[in-house]
C-alpha cells in the first residue's frame, strides 16, 4: 500500500492505493516546503484523520512538493513522516519530478510547470536537467498565476485597466491598496493570494488588454527558460498545471511563433504519477 502526494503551492492532492486501486483521496491545501516549519507540517499532518486507519499499513510513501531543494526542508518533513508511518518507506521529491514522471513515455522531453509558481527542465526519464534556475515567487516564477494575479493587480491599483475591465473587477472583487500589502507584506502564502485572481484573466482572455498582458508574460516566461535551451526544436514540450491548460491557446500561439510545434498540455499530474508508481 502507498500513500502517494503530490503538492502545488495552493492545493494538495493525497492518494492511498494499492495494485487493486486506489483505497483513499482527498485534497488540502498546498504544502510548499520553502514556507512550512516543522512543527506546522507535524500540525497539518496530524489534523488528517482520513490516514488513521491506515497508518501501520502504508509500506511506501512518494511526497512531490515545491521547496523541497531548500536545506533542510526535506529533512522537516522526513522526520514529521516517519513518526507517523513508521513502517513506511519515504521518498520525498521536487514538484517538477513529479510532473515529469506524470507525462514521461520513454522519449525524454521538455517539462513546463505553469501553475501556482512555475518551472523548467529537461528529462530523460531518470534525470532532470535545468538550463535555468526557480527563483521563485520574488525573484522568479515568470508566467505563473501568482505573477499574472500580481500584473492584473498592478493595473487596478494604477487604474491602467480599460475601464470596462476596471467596473467588471470592481464588482468581482472588494479590494484596497491596503489589503493587497497587507496580503503581499503581512499574510502568509502572498503567491496563492495573487494567483486568486487569475480566474478572472481566464474569464477576459479575449479581452485584447487581457489577452497583451498574459501573452507578454508567457512570451517572456519562454525566452528565459525554454528559447534559451539549444535543443529547443529537438525535443517535445509538456506543459502541466492549470495556468498552462487554462491558457494553452496563447501558449499554442507562442509556440508555433518561436517554431516549438510538439507540444501537449496536462492540467493535472496526479493520474500519470499513478500509472508510473502503480503500473
Amino acid at each position: 500500500m502507498i500513500l502517494l502526494v503530490e503538492s502545488g503551492s495552493t492545493k494538495a492532492d493525497w492518494v492511498v492505493a494499492d495494485h487493486k486501486g486506489v483505497l483513499l483521496s482527498f485534497k488540502t491545501k498546498g504544502w510548499n516546503l520553502m514556507l512550512l516549519e516543522q512543527e506546522e507540517m507535524q500540525f497539518r499532518l496530524d489534523k488528517l484523520v482520513q490516514l488513521t486507519s491506515f497508518k501501520n499499513k502504508i509500506r511506501s510513501i512518494f511526497f512531490y512538493a515545491p521547496g523541497v531543494s531548500l536545506e533542510g526542508s526535506a529533512n522537516s518533513l522526513q522526520k514529521v513522516l516517519a513518526l507517523t508511518f513508521y513502517k513506511a518507506k519515504i521518498e520525498i521529491q521536487s514538484d517538477l519530478l513529479a510532473a515529469a514522471r506524470s507525462v514521461y513515455t520513454g522519449k525524454p522531453l521538455f517539462v513546463s510547470i505553469l501553475g501556482t509558481g512555475s518551472n523548467t527542465a529537461f528529462f530523460d526519464g531518470q534525470v532532470l536537467i535545468q538550463n535555468t534556475p526557480s527563483l521563485g515567487f520574488i525573484l522568479g516564477d515568470e508566467g505563473s498565476g501568482a505573477c499574472l494575479g500580481k500584473e492584473l493587480l498592478k493595473c487596478y491599483l494604477y487604474k491602467t485597466l480599460p475601464k470596462d475591465l476596471y467596473v467588471s473587477f470592481s464588482k468581482s472583487h472588494s479590494i484596497s491598496k491596503e489589503s493587497v500589502l497587507k496580503a503581499t507584506y503581512i499574510d502568509p502564502d502572498p503567491n496563492r493570494f495573487f494567483a486568486a485572481y487569475v480566474p478572472f484573466l481566464v474569464l477576459h482572455k479575449n479581452h485584447p488588454f487581457i489577452h497583451t498582458l498574459v501573452s507578454t508574460h508567457f512570451e517572456n516566461y519562454l525566452k528565459v527558460h525554454i528559447l534559451s535551451n539549444e535543443s529547443k526544436e529537438d525535443y517535445p514540450i509538456a506543459f502541466i498545471g492549470s495556468v498552462a491548460y487554462l491558457f494553452s491557446d496563447i501558449l499554442t500561439a507562442l509556440c508555433r511563433k518561436y517554431a516549438l510545434n510538439k507540444i501537449s498540455f496536462n492540467q493535472f499530474p496526479l493520474p500519470g504519477l499513478l500509472n508510473y508508481h502503480l503500473p
